[in-house]
């Protein structure tokens, strides 16, 4: 590190003060010099516009014409005072930013940026020197420059690592007056900078504070340049990178990035959203603004984690009935409801950064039937709190993005799942949140059925199904699906009471008892399975009015009032339809067996045949009553269950992929058109999508024709393998508009403003 020799410039100083000639053998002001084996002060201090002085002035002043406008600045005073300072302390040496680096060297400057931390680390004394204060402040001052109506010191980027990193720090007012120091004023400089008293006085490595907690320190500060924000708190987390100004908030992205390939602490997703934040988003926060609420957010040891996550492990007691089914006397409830995870608690995961994103395993929980949002547990929380720290994420394409909106339900009950994910951190790529490519529930039997058009066998083709729902999910069938989960939830737990009791009163009752219980109880699993059980969305909580369920050659747009569309998009089968097979399975091996053991027990005589076959009967009827793929296609079997919300349909089908977006385009009521035609349709690499892309989004938000758009593209400068996939293109929009007029003409709906 380069610093300032005292004895050589105050000597110096003298001279030139003195009007003679400076003596040109004297040693150079300037000389290189370890940080770890050098006694030297340092001075942190706000830069100002055009009164410091660089490394050129300090090392050229005595052969300078101008020195003496040089000695007048302010910058100037600054480093004569610092070095009187650092002589009555007794020190040699003394370093000041401004005219200790060559900022002509870029290398220089990195370096300097990315061992600045240390240096304040290592110095024997640090000279705060606040340029606007007569005493140090208690209370803020409105006629101050700095944020919070504080000294502008307390304000600025850099001076956030100067204030923590030296050991002793001592504060000087205009006058150069000593005014305190950090130790004694821990308490006051906690209430202006939000940093902890115990990190002012003991230091980073024995407090140890998150991620978040750091970032919050920062958050109110400004600085120059916007990739400053990122630079001046590598120093605080301990990473180095290179600077490459110009890059702009990526600096940020950068800085994070490195913090996670050094750390463990999940805490840096914590951030929270502002009223500017888009709804979804990049994983990383793009400024250290968005944690200024997170100063009490701590990280949570691995073991310590997964304890507290465990506590989510089975399905949550809501009334008296689950909590007697939950006695530890009771027990099926120690069958059905495991109460603590008894592996050993595994440690934090490792992350790793590639440039899909941050690859990590995270729990996560599913929302009721909700499309495209997952609730992502981090291991961090606040201070003095038993609970964990939330974030929702979307799925998107291999990577999950951050959701900032509301979402009208709580998780599913249950236990967390965890997976392998990618967070993104840019919001590039981020998705609209309109288009559903995985749906669930409810969402996903739209797309059940598919139709493949006449003629259509071995051609390509294209559907777009309309969806209307005109209200919402009513409140007495979802407590007459309440009723029915709660029934078969008893039937559960009767059963084995029913196996052990019912032997001992006669086995021609145990036969029936066991054959009508396992029958009920497989009718109210499949009914359950077949019939979406949703939560009701709260009238808050702001849902679209619209989504593009995507899947194969099928499109699926879903419109209606936002509640009505939401209990549609938010239902969630009881049983999913992958476990249904299962259950089948298992309950017919298990009917089997009660049935011959009630023949056993019958003696095999006349009436145990005729009780056998009776049983059979009933459970042949109800499985093949019950919807299941897998038995014979050509028997007919009726349905338990019809769609309780009445969804209109419409099915319109087109030649090709193009076509079939286009309508859905026309039809779509939202601002985000062209994002949702992105995720339909990725446009190819090539001159004539683009320009197709471009007019065609034109022409649907304004609601216009593609009678004249020939004259709008053909200006001869195309080739013919170009124009002739224009003319493909643009003759599958028109044929798209031409269905849209037609769906308009037969459709009650009006048509989308403009």
């Amino acid at each position: 590190m380069r610093l300032i020799d005292v004895g050589v410039f105050l000597e110096r100083e003298i001279q030139m003060k003195q009007g003679g000639t400076v003596d040109h053998d004297m040693k150079s002001v300037l000389e290189e010099r370890s940080d770890t084996e050098t006694a030297y002060a340092i001075l942190s201090h706000r830069w100002l516009d055009g009164g410091e002085v660089n490394y050129l002035e300090i090392t050229e002043l005595a052969k300078m014409e101008n020195r003496d406008e040089i000695r007048e600045r302010s910058g100037y005073q600054k480093i004569v005072k610092s070095c009187q300072q650092a002589g009555n302390d007794g020190l040699k040496w003394l370093r000041v930013d401004t005219c200790c680096i060559d900022k002509r060297s870029s290398s220089e400057l990195s370096e300097t940026l990315n061992s600045m931390f240390r240096w304040y680390e290592n110095s024997n004394k640090c000279y705060a020197y606040l340029h606007d204060a007569d005493v140090f402040p208690t209370a803020p001052n409105e006629t101050s420059a700095g944020s919070g109506c504080w000294p502008e010191w307390f304000s600025r980027g850099w001076t956030l690592q100067e204030l923590i990193a030296p050991t002793d720090l001592q504060f000087f007012n205009k006058d150069w007056q000593a005014i305190g120091n950090k130790r004694d004023l821990a308490s006051t400089l906690e209430k202006i900078t939000r940093v902890p008293s115990g990190v002012l006085a003991d230091g980073l490595i024995l407090y140890r504070p998150s991620v978040a907690q750091v970032m919050s320190w920062a958050a109110d500060r400004r600085t120059t340049r916007i990739e400053d924000r990122a630079y001046s708190l590598m120093g605080l987390r301990d990473v180095n990178m290179p600077m490459l100004y110009g890059e702009g908030k990526k600096a940020f992205i950068r800085l994070q990035q490195e913090i996670i390939r050094n750390s463990s602490d999940q805490s840096i997703f914590a951030w929270k959203p502002t009223d500017e934040t888009p709804q979804t988003c990049g994983m990383l926060a793009d400024d250290p603004s968005l944690f200024r609420d997170c100063r009490g957010i701590i990280q949570i040891p691995s073991r310590e984690f997964h304890l507290k996550l465990s506590d989510f492990w089975g399905v949550r007691v809501t009334n008296e009935v689950d909590k007697f089914l939950r006695r530890t006397d009771y027990l099926p409830s120690l069958l059905s409801f495991p109460r603590k995870w008894t592996i050993e608690m595994p440690a934090h995961h490792v992350s790793i950064v590639t440039n899909l994103g941050i690859q990590m395993q995270l729990p996560f929980r599913r929302y009721p039937g909700c499309p495209i949002v997952l609730q992502v547990v981090l291991a961090c929380g606040n201070e003095g709190s038993s609970g964990l720290i939330t974030v929702n994420v979307v799925p998107w394409r291999s990577r999950c993005y951050r959701y900032t909106g509301k979402i009208g339900s709580d998780p599913l009950p249950g236990s967390y799942q965890h997976s392998q994910l990618i967070l993104s951190h840019e919001t590039k790529g981020a998705p609209s949140g309109i288009v559903i490519e995985d749906a669930v529930g409810a969402a996903a039997s739209l797309l059940e059925i598919p139709v493949v058009p006449k003629g259509a066998r071995g051609k390509s083709y294209f559907n777009v199904t309309c969806a209307d729902a005109p209200g919402v999910f009513n409140e007495p069938f979802s407590n007459t699906l309440k009723v029915i989960a709660g029934i078969r939830k008893l039937l559960a737990h009767i059963l084995p009471y029913i196996w052990v009791f019912f032997p001992l009163g006669g086995a021609w009752a145990f036969s029936v008892a066991t054959t009508c219980a396992t029958s009920i109880l497989l009718i109210f699993s499949e009914f359950s399975a077949n019939i979406p059980l949703t939560h009701l969305p709260s009238s808050e909580c702001s849902f679209p009015g619209e989504y593009v369920i995507a899947s194969g050659k099928d499109i699926v747009l879903l419109r209606g009032e936002g509640r009505a569309v939401a209990s549609v998009t938010q239902s969630e089968n009881v049983i999913p339809y992958h476990d249904l097979q299962d259950i089948r399975q298992l309950i017919g091996n298990l009917c089997a067996i009660l049935v011959v053991l009630g023949g056993l027990l019958l003696g095999w005589s006349g009436r145990a045949f005729v009780t056998m076959a009776v049983s059979f009967l009933i459970l042949g009827y109800v499985y093949l009553l019950l919807p299941n793929p897998s038995t014979l296609k050509g028997i007919p079997r009726p349905r338990l269950s019809t769609s309780p919300w009445g969804v209109k349909l419409k099915k319109y089908t087109f030649s090709t992929q193009a076509g079939g977006v286009v309508f859905a385009l026309f039809l779509l009521q939202n601002e985000k058109v062209a994002e949702v035609m992105d995720e339909l349709l990725p446009t190819p690499n090539s001159r004539a999508w683009k320009k197709w892309k471009t007019i065609v989004l034109d022409i649907t938000k304004r609601r216009g024709d593609f009678d004249s758009v020939t004259s709008e593209w053909d200006d001869g400068t195309w080739t013919d393998t170009e124009r002739t996939v224009l003319e493909s293109l643009f003759q599958d929009a028109r044929d798209a508009h031409g269905a849209f007029k037609k769906h308009l003409a037969v459709s009650s709906s009006q048509p989308p403003p403009v």
